[in-house]
């Protein structure tokens, strides 16, 4: 792992820790951690190149079906950038290794994107070590609340990408 994605694992864990559940709390059933940042050269199917600065996330879902946590995402397109801070409203890990994550925007620069729009996007946890591939990240999707609760509910890859991914993915079930 280099410095850079030691760092910015470590700043996400500083940033989103959430409490554990106490003896006295639910059980943690799923979870999703990372930092990442990736850019999506030219050609592609945007027609623009595509730099996401950060995806710093942070989520558990709990056995009552309560879910909390936390991701902040900078994307930046034609040298503008659009930063966004969401609470999470839906965490589903399918195959073991992938992660959905959707939530409420609380914190927008975007206009055509303000808060109380939801976010989502995929995560892959390819695992660890020299040997490991790349993990991986969708890109981020806006819409409605039905839209963020079927994403979440689908176990669906996505429609474009996933791109290969600088940083850690972390993602368990069970």
């Amino acid at each position: 792992m280099s410095v850079r994605s030691a760092l910015t694992l470590l700043a996400v864990t500083c940033l989103f820790a959430i409490p554990v559940a106490t003896a006295s709390g639910p059980a943690v059933v799923a979870s999703a951690d990372g930092g990442a940042h990736w850019t999506i050269p030219l050609p592609n199917q945007f027609g623009v190149e595509v730099g996401n600065r950060t995806l710093a996330f942070n989520a558990r879902a709990y056995a009552d079906d309560s879910v909390a946590g936390r991701f902040e995402y900078q994307q930046v397109v034609e040298g503008e950038a659009f930063k966004f801070s969401v609470s999470v409203t839906c965490l589903k890990v399918y195959d073991g290794y992938r992660a959905k994550l959707g939530g409420v925007v609380e914190l927008s620069n975007d206009p055509t994107l303000p808060p109380g729009t939801f976010a989502w996007f995929q995560a892959f946890d390819n695992g660890e070590g020299a040997n490991a591939p790349a993990d991986r990240s969708s890109l981020i999707g806006f819409g409605s609340e039905a839209a963020n609760e079927a994403f979440c509910n689908s176990p669906n890859l996505p429609r474009n990408g996933p791109w290969d991914v600088d940083g850690n993915v972390q993602v368990r079930s069970g």
